[in-house]
């Protein structure tokens, strides 16, 4: 090959080549890589944790409503978001009793209104 050849086409003894060191393309990628993993964190963390405050404040009042019907409106409550519950996955609820805490209302992946029936009274 002459020196009229393109830089590209022309033959380079081996210690004019770094092989080990990046190339200014490959570090551009790794850069690009990053700020994209970051704009992505960006944009679906705010959206996740918006949803999970708003199921929980959800779940809060249902679990309230739930544990006013069947005990009393002092009797303090507790919702949880359970993976690995035996009774069902997602939000449930807890009253506090003197003896521990009682499982009210399983409110579900989604929570919303709990589904009881008020207690019938005889007169």
């Amino acid at each position: 090959m002459s020196d009229d050849d393109p830089i590209e086409l022309r033959e380079w003894p081996d210690d004019e080549r770094d092989d080990a060191r990046p190339t200014s393309w490959e570090r551009r990628a790794r850069v690009m890589r990053w700020v994209a993993l970051i704009a992505l964190v960006g944009m679906v963390l705010p959206g996740a944790l918006s949803t999970y405050a708003l199921a929980r404040s959800t779940a809060e009042q249902s679990c309230r409503l739930a544990v006013d019907t069947v005990a009393s409106e002092r009797t303090p409550s507790r919702v949880a978001f359970e993976l690995l519950s035996p009774e069902a996955v997602g939000w449930t609820c807890y009253a506090a009793t003197p003896g521990g805490e009682v499982l009210i209302a399983v409110l579900g992946l989604i929570p919303g209104e709990p589904r009881l029936v008020p207690p019938t009274r005889l007169s």
